[in-house]
């Protein structure tokens, strides 16, 4: 099966490497494989077991969520292709995944990826995973400069890294052009803001980060490293990680992070000067042979003039509000597209490619809050394009907002998943919709949820954060339910922190309930123009406790089953966890 490649991507594509990929998944479904051997393998390969029997989830590795239109072409097609929902979704690290894909037709999806230029490569397993990058990153206001080919020479440098293929847990890593950090170092087992000193491009360093069972916000190892040096202060970094077999004793405790935690950021240091006295370390790592630089073409000119009257109506004018950021470059717009669950369908895949060409600069970027971004939009055509948007359902006003709702696919695929959180998320958006909020501190807050404490859908970052859990019902039955997660912040302010647990696990069925009494009660109880996290640190988590307290009855089932099914199911639910 060879390759006629059409467009280069950010990952350079081996065609060998998925020749390979098609006869060791041959191999394995006649059982000529070690099944945990090829686990180990799909996994770097960016294929994913799910909780449903012989069909796989892949991801497709986006670097700084970055894709073009022809690429949006290709992945519309495979998804009408290769997956039964015939569609696509966002993730929280700025990627794509199909899920419910048969072993055979994966080979044949990670071909047609790879004739624009996409790759699934290292999107799983211990290894660098996709690299998120703030979305304005070259369009920004705010930016020092643009980080996008230092993100792209990252990327570049590690994939297919001999020692980054079977690290103690996967490395997850973000790049921000300013000091707003909207990518969110401090979540990252290493991020970098950029920074200049004495002239000179750099960036801030900051290593250990992550949530999941030990939420850990990364802590600043340097704080100023220049981009001739940060491709050689990373390596150390991964380096120590690497050979860090302490970590590789318990893969639930295998994070940089808990090195960190362990010996102290200063003690960290020192290892990382010591690696970088090592052999490997002797000669700098120039970025430049590894960067892509100009890879999303641009304007040149003036923008263009207005060819019809901008829309007066009051449903354009607050879409232009929540959804358009004016760009540095004069006479242009960054327009931010909501996509309800992250879920885009085939042919949404396919409109976006025509739009980006016909409004844009014929690119899109994702964001890590499963929106997608459209930049370089004259403004002059920003009416027109809301028109084209509301055509394909994708023109909904309030982008970042409390109705902007972040959810994982939970045990709609997961194998880790312990509830239905896509069912629970739209359960709480559908919730919030109908109390048609126009209060400003309210809109600016957040809710997430994910379906088990990985986290994958940034529960711990959430204004309101619902983590999936199960409780004990009547009669020996279990009951899906959520811990309730208050208080976290991730703001443009450059302010970072974790929510934290309140004491309760709530019925899944009650979590939309929850969600509007805490918005109620903060409206009813808050000081003036007292923020969500002030109030919550002014009234204490017990107060919430108590706020929450009554929800947490169950029931018998003969008094009311439905809170024994989790959503979008039928019959009693079942706590099945297993291994991706």
């Amino acid at each position: 099966m060879a390759i006629q490649v059409e467009e280069q991507g950010i990952v350079p594509i081996i065609e060998e490497e998925l020749q390979v990929f098609d006869a060791s998944a041959k191999a394995f479904r006649i059982g000529e494989k070690d099944p945990i051997e090829f686990q180990q393998y799909r996994l770097r390969e960016g294929v994913y077991g799910q909780r449903q029997a012989d069909v796989q989830m892949i991801r497709v590795k986006l670097p700084g969520g970055i894709v073009s239109a022809r690429q949006l072409e290709v992945l519309g097609e495979v998804a009408r292709k290769y997956t039964p929902l015939d569609r696509g979704h966002i993730t929280t690290r700025e990627c794509i995944q199909y899920h419910h894909v048969p072993l055979e037709d994966s080979v044949l999806l990670k071909f047609s990826l790879a004739r624009v230029g996409v790759t699934s490569r290292e999107a799983c397993g211990n290894t660098v995973r996709n690299v998120i990058s703030c979305p304005l990153a070259g369009v920004c206001r705010d930016e020092v400069f643009d980080i996008t080919p230092y993100m792209t020479a990252y990327v570049r440098y590690f994939i297919r890294k001999p020692f980054t293929q079977i690290m103690p847990r996967k490395f997850k890593s973000s790049f921000s052009p300013c000091a707003s950090d909207c990518a969110n170092a401090p979540y990252h087992d290493i991020g970098f803001v950029a920074n200049v000193k004495d002239g000179k491009q750099g960036f801030a360093i900051y290593v250990g980060g992550g949530s999941s069972i030990m939420p850990r916000a990364a802590q600043v190892l340097y704080d100023f490293v220049s981009v001739d040096e940060y491709l050689r202060v990373s390596e150390a970094v991964l380096r120590i990680f690497n050979k860090s077999d302490e970590l590789r004793k318990n893969r639930m405790m295998a994070r940089i992070k808990v090195l960190v935690d362990r010996i102290g950021i200063d003690e960290f240091r020192k290892l990382v000067e010591t690696e970088l006295q090592e052999p490997w370390a002797k000669d700098a790592i120039a970025p430049e042979p590894y960067m892509i630089k100009n890879y999303e073409k641009t304007p040149s000119g003036p923008a263009p003039a207005a060819t019809e009257p901008e829309d007066t109506s009051v449903e354009y004018l607050h879409w232009k509000e929540t959804n358009a950021v004016p760009q540095r470059q004069d006479g242009y717009s960054t327009v931010y597209l909501k996509v309800p669950q992250g879920d885009l369908s085939s042919t949404q895949f396919e409109d976006l490619a025509r739009l980006s060409r016909a409004f844009g600069n014929g690119f899109v970027r994702l964001d890590f809050e499963q929106d997608l971004v459209l930049r370089w939009v004259p403004n002059s055509k920003l009416t027109a394009l809301w028109k084209e948007l509301k055509a394909i359902d994708l023109a909904e006003a309030g982008v970042h907002e409390i109705t902007d709702t972040v959810s994982c696919p939970g045990t709609d695929s997961c194998k880790l998943g312990i509830t239905a959180s896509m069912g629970a998320n739209r359960a709480i958006r559908d919730r919030l919709i109908e109390l048609d909020i126009v209060d400003p501190l309210v809109r600016q807050m957040h809710v997430k949820t994910s379906g088990c404490p990985n986290g994958c859908g940034r529960h711990h970052l959430g204004s309101i954060g619902f983590q999936g859990a199960a409780v004990k019902g009547a009669d020996g039955h279990q009951v899906p339910a959520y811990e309730v997660y208050i208080g976290g912040q991730y703001d443009k302010s450059g302010e970072f922190r974790y929510a934290k647990r309140v004491s309760t696990k709530l019925p899944s069925k009650r979590v939309p309930d929850a969600t509007e009494r805490i918005i109620k009660y903060y409206q009813a109880e808050r000081q003036e123009g007292e923020v969500f996290n002030a109030f919550v640190d002014r009234v204490g988590h017990p107060a919430f406790e108590k706020l929450l307290a009554d929800l947490r009855d169950v029931s018998t089932p003969e008094e009311n089953f439905s809170l024994y099914e989790d959503w979008d199911r039928q019959g009693f639910y079942v706590l099945e966890r297993g291994e991706g």
